[in-house]
This record gives C-alpha cells, structure tokens and sequence, in this order.
C-alpha cells in the first residue's frame, strides 16, 4: 500500500475514534477536533491534487528503467494548429508521444486524431470534455462519459483507448472510482512542465522538464490549450525538449512503450 494511502487510512481510523470516544465518554476539546479536521481534509485534498502519492487508486506515474527512454504525453488537444506543429517537431526528431485527446474536440477535428494514430502515436483518454470539476463528479458520471468519449474515438480512427488521465490531473476517491467501472487505467506523471498555464513562463517550463529528463520520466505537455484560446509554450519550446532528449542519451516513446519491455525500477537500483 503506498504510504500517504496508509496514512489516509490512520486518519480515517483516528476520525472514528475521536467520533466514538466522544458518543461514550465525552466531547473532546474543540481545538482537537478542529485540528483533527483540518489534518484530515488537508490530507484528502493533497492526495486529489498529487495523483503520484496515489491516495485514492493505484496511479502510474513513471515507466520501467533501463532502456533509456521516456514518455511525452500531451493533454487537452487537438487542435489544428498547434497538435501539428507538434506531430511535426516529433517526426523530425524520430519520437513517439501519447496525446490524452479532449473527445469532444476530436469530434470537431477527426482528421487530426487520424493523423496522430497514422503517424504512430498512442491516443488516450482525457475525458469527453475538459471539466474544471470533474474529480467531484459521481463515479456513474464519469464512467458515462468515459465510455462516450471512447466511443468517439473508436469511430474516428478505429483505436479503444485503456489509459485515461482526468481533466486537471485531480483525483478523488469517486475519481478512482469512476475510472475502476470504466475499466481504465490513469496516468499521472513525473514530470510536470506547468506549460498548459497562459503566464507560464518558457524559461521555468523548459527548466522544469529537463530536471526531470530520466530514464522512465514521464512528461506532462500540452499540445492545445483547454479552450484554443492561446498556444501553450511547450509549442515554442518542444524543439529544445526533444534536442534535451538527445543530449541525455533518451528516446520518447508512447506511455505503453514505457510500461513494457524494461527493468523494473527497484530492480534496476538494486
């Protein structure tokens, strides 16, 4: 069990003493209980907004080592414009990359998702459309739009996605639970470039992905922004990631590829 789901479970147990210890013998201070519960819903909403520390569900987060390689994956497209130029840089440098596509623009934009999968790329799921609040919606509801957006793109190229990362990477216990009623598995990352921000600055972004450039990273981008309404920097700045990526001896390659075919990671430390 990873820890901080551990620790999830103590508070929990610890919230249910309190609560009994209160019904048989006697309220407890109020700065206890408040301190108690200020913990406890801290801890909750760490573990929505740090999918890594997999409070609520089993999260992949990083590949296998020992092959040198790591994984582009790019949210919120497609768009027209700007998922091209980045296909375009990607088949200059001779990498692979998963886009987790919004399904209602795929929809609107069938001849790119057909670009992506002709060109060899791995298409995953984001969800039917990019809402804001999606961690928070019932597990019922996420699984419907799941399976509509899955639906979407099996009649656009032909491909049944299995890995879903959720809108603004949050998630909840009902998150995990929509997803596990799906029958799909999430994604995170290890790297997280902040590009999909309209003030992020390029420099902070390219900073932070090549700190991050190991051995079975895998790396959040953007190939649209959540409305179409400006160009995430990762555009301008995916040339420099992917000559980063070579100066490291690395390869990109699609999450699957990842996930397959190498050393597992205490292995490869041990």
């Amino acid at each position: 069990m990873p820890p901080a789901r551990g620790a999830l479970w103590v508070a929990t147990a610890a919230g249910l003493a309190l609560v009994a210890r209160s019904l048989l013998i006697g309220p407890v201070p109020l700065w206890l209980s408040v301190s108690a519960l200020v913990a406890y819903l801290t801890l909750v909403v760490v573990g929505v907004v740090f999918p890594r520390l997999e409070v609520f569900a089993d999260v992949i987060s990083r590949g296998f080592v020992g092959q040198h390689r790591v994984a582009l994956t790019f949210d919120d497209g497609p768009n027209p414009k700007t998922t091209r130029r980045v296909l375009a840089a990607l088949a200059r440098a001779g990498h692979k990359a998963t886009f987790f596509v919004v399904a209602a623009k795929a929809e609107r934009h069938p001849d790119v998702i057909a670009e992506i999968h002709e060109q060899g790329h791995e298409i995953a799921l984001h969800g039917y459309q990019h809402a804001r609040f999606y961690s928070l919606w019932s597990p019922r509801r996420i699984e419907r739009d799941l399976a509509r957006a899955r639906s979407v793109l099996e009649r656009t190229c032909g491909v049944r996605p299995s890995l879903f990362r959720p809108p603004v990477g949050h998630v909840s216990y009902l998150t995990a639970a929509g997803a596990r009623r799906a029958g799909v598995q999430m994604i995170a990352w290890s790297v997280r470039a902040l590009d999909g921000v309209r003030s992020a600055d390029p420099q902070r972004v390219l900073r932070r992905v090549e700190r991050g450039l190991r051995d079975g990273a895998i790396v959040l981008l953007h190939d649209a922004a959540e409305r179409d309404d400006y160009e995430p920097v990762a555009i301008e700045l995916l040339p420099r990631i992917l000559e980063l990526i070579k100066e490291k001896g690395l390869r990109g390659v699609t999450v699957s590829g990842i996930l397959r075919e190498g050393v597992d990671e205490s292995v490869a430390d041990s």
